[in-house]
């Protein structure tokens, strides 16, 4: 059974982990996802409590790992020695991603190959100013690492993690059901798009 962990934090951002371990929740027969996070209990950005499921350094031994953001929570969290300290992940056995400003962990952690990741765009200058090249891309994959910008391009994060653990195009089994009716075939055509084009 492979271990996908979700990283989260105080004032996470509600939708970008929430849709991730929705989606990645509804397909128990192939993995099991774990929320992590250095506290009891954490808040969302819009006040919602959450008790996470393990601690932070359990990543360090999961099959993916997925951080979320946070346009408060993200700062606050960077500037937690122990927060960055927990982590000693290795993306030549991990997957490992970012939704929005997650990217900004990625980076800290010396975890970006060639230093180029896509975040929001509100936070793009924020990310150049770390020394990263800002893709303007929704999805970017660099190997066994990726970041995805902008909420909803949590879909595509987690498309990849489904080509990665699953195989190829099953990313649309598990995406099936959260599909807009009468759009899936768009919606198809644009999680496959942007997967091709980010480099998965």
């Amino acid at each position: 059974m492979k271990t996908i962990a979700l990283i989260a934090f105080e004032q996470f951002t509600d939708i970008d982990l929430f849709l991730m371990w929705d989606i990645l929740g509804r397909q128990r027969q192939h993995w099991q996802v774990r929320i992590l996070g250095s506290q009891p209990e954490l808040r969302s950005a819009n006040g919602l409590a959450l008790r996470p499921h393990g601690r932070l350094d359990e990543a360090n031994h999961a099959d993916a790992v997925l951080f979320a953001s946070g346009k408060q929570g993200v700062p606050a969290a960077l500037a937690d020695a122990a927060f960055l300290g927990s982590f000693r992940l290795d993306p030549r056995r991990q997957l490992i991603g970012s939704i929005c400003a997650g990217s900004f962990f990625l980076a800290r952690l010396g975890l970006l190959p060639h230093n180029r990741a896509t975040t929001h765009p509100d936070a793009r200058a924020a990310l150049s100013a770390m020394g990263v090249t800002s893709d303007e891309r929704p999805f970017v994959c660099d190997g066994n690492v990726a970041t995805a910008g902008g909420c909803l391009s949590a879909l595509y994060l987690v498309a990849w993690i489904a080509e990665r653990l699953l195989g190829s195009g099953r990313h649309r089994e598990v995406l099936r059901e959260l599909l807009p009716a009468g759009q899936e075939a768009l919606f198809g055509r644009l999680v496959e798009a942007s997967l091709v084009e980010g480099g998965a």
